[in-house]
């Protein structure tokens, strides 16, 4: 592997002196003809002054991702090094097995860039966001099976558009099941690493789950854009009388169904909506439920969609918060990275003043603590949660 020495432009050094972790393409003063990706970078300011160490993926905007790379450390040392030291946080913080399902590493959050690893009990899903990583995939393969010596499994993903390598594989292990079971405050879920969303799982709501668990007694639950039902789950286990499961995809509600009858949850009290959000909250009656839930998928996928996203969150949650009874909870979240905490914020209090409600914020949440944000990557705090109390 080769390593080249790169100047950025004047003016563009400072965020990578706060210790952000990304350096576009055009912030440098040149780019060397025989940079390839996977290469070790030097990154230097415009006055000669060393920067940091990152690999390069000539293929990505992002030319040059940073890593905390210590003196004369190779690339492949320093990144088995931090996943060594991201598994090991984990597993201080998950040693109760009332929970086997947490994020082991979480790309810029545990400066390894590009890199995402999720446990599921003895079954390990990643996805890789660069070609940068791909040579060193074995090498991250064996520090997750010399960290969890249990695991049976390793899975991963690829998200590249521009991928050369397998877009997904098993690298480690053999006649993987269908679906892996695993337990989050001690309910019993399953997951399909191969075909569901993302790793498997939305594992960054765990905390909001639990929450919406926490208020759940005796009360009616609307859970949008449910997916395979984990909120519903959550609110069953707190003792909801009854719920509706709102998603497009009928395999998901399937999976929905299955997660509540793993947990021994009556089918009879817990109804199932294959139908478009906007759709469905149209039709249904106001104040039918005590708790709504509203957890859409992100609603855009770069910043020229941030408005379109903000009109998307206001539409959503004036016809969610209508749906919920005087005194109930209206839990609304966006995952839109594009979309700031507080444009969010005023999307939402502009939907429930449009509604002729009255709301006041009980909790505000964030990823789950296995989800970790460096401070100087505003862009990883994509995660947002407000519990509304209605009136």
């Amino acid at each position: 592997m080769r390593s080249h020495r790169m100047y950025l432009k004047k003016n563009k050094e400072f965020s990578l002196m706060k210790g952000h972790p990304w350096a576009y393409g055009e912030a440098f003063r040149e780019v060397p003809p025989q940079l390839a990706t996977g290469d070790l970078v030097e990154v230097y300011s415009h006055r000669d002054q060393l920067l940091g160490y990152g690999y390069a993926d000539i293929d990505s905007k992002i030319l040059v991702r940073m890593l905390p790379l210590e003196r004369a450390e190779t690339l492949e040392a320093g990144i088995c090094r931090l996943v060594r030291q991201a598994i090991s946080y984990r597993l201080e913080r998950f040693k109760s097995s009332d929970t086997t399902a947490y994020r082991l590493v979480n790309g810029e959050g545990d400066a390894v860039p590009g890199l995402i690893i999720d446990k599921y009990d003895r079954a390990v899903s990643m996805q890789i966001y660069s070609l940068g990583l791909e040579p060193h995939l074995k090498a991250i393969t064996r520090c997750i099976k010399e960290m969890l010596p249990q695991t049976k499994w390793i899975w991963r993903r690829n998200q590249i558009r521009l991928a050369r390598a397998n877009a997904a594989e098993l690298v480690f292990g053999s006649n993987m099941p269908e679906k892996i079971e695993f337990v989050e405050y001690g309910l019993k879920f399953n997951t399909d690493l191969v075909n569901g969303q993302k790793t498997g799982f939305f594992l960054d709501q765990r905390e909001n789950r639990n929450l919406i668990r926490s208020i759940s007694a005796g009360k009616s639950l609307l859970n949008v854009c449910g997916y395979t039902g984990a909120f519903t789950v959550a609110a069953a286990a707190g003792g909801c009388s009854r719920s509706v499961t709102v998603d497009t995809a009928k395999p998901a509600l399937v999976e929905a169904e299955n997660n509540l009858k793993m947990n021994s949850f009556a089918a009879s009290s817990h109804q199932m909506a294959c139908a478009d959000m906007y759709d469905y909250l149209t039709a249904c009656p106001h104040g039918r439920f005590d708790i709504v839930v509203l957890d859409p998928p992100s609603m855009a996928k770069n910043r020229k969609d941030a408005e379109k996203a903000l009109r998307a969150y206001r539409r959503l949650n004036q016809l969610g918060v209508k749906a919920v009874s005087p005194g109930g909870y209206l839990f609304t979240a966006s995952c839109t990275s594009q979309v700031g905490r507080e444009e969010f914020l005023e999307a939402v209090r502009d939907a429930v003043a449009s509604a002729g409600r009255r709301a006041v914020i009980v909790h505000e949440s964030f990823h789950a603590p296995d989800h970790p944000i460096a401070l100087a990557h505003p862009e990883g705090r994509y995660l947002k949660g407000l519990l509304l109390k209605i009136y």
